[in-house]
């Protein structure tokens, strides 16, 4: 009896093991419309490599795909409009579409009916649990862009979005494949730890999770207070040599920026604040900036009123600097202890106000 239920327990295992999805798309276009044929991209797995593609033809307004996949993914359907003919010149930008026109976005997930209207905008009916968990995130988008009153969604916008939805919603895919949007380049783990805990153990036990999870636990160790800032020397505005080691005794703020980069130049001013409070309570700043070209660096430092050290080497993102920081895009900081130790990473906004105050008394 007993290996009976031991058998009946891995024939089980194995079947979950290789789960498949099976999904129908049927579509269907107005009369008027001239696309006559349709391309569908979506993942074919979790292991981040080449998108599928697969093309279909319009027939009598109709289009239809049947397929099996290992688990829900995010499809993206296009309609495709015939080429203007020779010297007709630009299409107009009602054929061309604009925002979501000729697009439909959706979860392969079961049955899923997609109906575009002349003007190419698509409504999508039907499907499976991670479809619907998907129209309740475009619905949650929705409710909250209101707020903003026609201001544009920032970064915060939909962090914020997206972990209450994680939150909300543990055990589905669509949280998962939401979250990578912060889990693709460096890992804020003030970000991602609560919603990686949020998740159910068949989420964290996921393809996709367990691909990042390393990720995770190297960020938390890097803010840690654990491991020590790599040491550098670069010149200053002045030529002169600048060591974060002559930083030692203080807490410092390694601001990695450029004058090119739009994000960094808003968050200056935030970051001037910071300054001006703790400048006085063994608190610096040290720039490095990613420019190349010196003119253009000096320009931007002069606009944004910097008082704090400024070096750079002007080779950017070959920067033995940004290297050796892991720095994969800015803006971005290093908050580094009296001890040298790295204690927070990528503050911005209120968050670097909140950490100052918790560490600076």
């Amino acid at each position: 009896m007993k290996k009976l239920i031991i058998l009946t327990a891995a024939i089980l295992f194995a079947v979950t093991l290789h789960a498949q999805t099976s999904y129908t798309i049927k579509g269907q276009i107005p009369a008027a419309h001239k696309a006559m044929r349709v391309v569908m991209s979506y993942p074919p797995d979790d292991k981040g490599g080449k998108y599928n593609a697969d093309t279909a033809n319009i027939t009598n307004g109709k289009f239809e795909y049947k397929g099996v996949i290992g688990r829900p993914q995010l499809a993206e359907l296009n309609l495709i409009l015939p080429k203007p003919a020779a010297g007709a010149g630009r299409r107009n930008e009602s054929d061309e579409g604009g925002g979501m026109k000729n697009v439909a976005l959706f979860y392969l997930d079961g049955k899923v009916d997609i109906a575009f209207d002349t003007a190419g905008m698509a409504t999508v009916a039907g499907g499976g649990q991670e479809q619907s968990g998907w129209k309740g995130y475009e619905q949650m988008v929705m409710a909250k862009n209101k707020a903003l009153n026609g201001a544009p969604a920032s970064m915060e916008f939909f962090e914020e979005v997206v972990t209450d939805y994680v939150k909300a919603n543990p055990d589905l895919y669509v949280s998962v494949d939401l979250m990578d949007m912060f889990t693709q380049s460096s890992i804020q783990p003030k970000l991602i730890e609560p919603m990686y805990n949020s998740l159910s153990k068949r989420m964290q036990n996921s393809e996709k999770v367990l691909g990042w999870k390393p990720k995770l636990d190297e960020a938390k160790l890097a803010v840690s207070g654990k491991v020590t800032a790599p040491a550098f020397t670069l010149n200053d505005t002045e030529g002169k040599a600048i060591s974060l080691a002559s930083y030692r005794g203080g807490y410092v703020l390694v601001d990695f920026w450029a004058s090119w980069c739009v994000p960094c130049r808003a968050e200056n001013p935030n970051v001037l604040a910071a300054y001006e409070k703790y400048k006085d309570k063994n608190f610096q700043i040290l720039g490095v900036s990613l420019d190349e070209k010196k003119d253009l660096w000096l320009k931007a430092i002069a606009e944004d009123k910097l008082p704090w050290k400024q070096v750079c080497d002007f080779k950017a993102a070959e920067s033995e600097v940004t290297k050796s920081y892991n720095i994969s895009s800015i803006p971005a900081n290093v908050l580094i202890d009296p001890n040298g130790k790295i204690v927070a990473k990528d503050l911005r906004g209120k968050d670097l106000h909140d950490k100052l105050a918790e560490l600076i008394r």
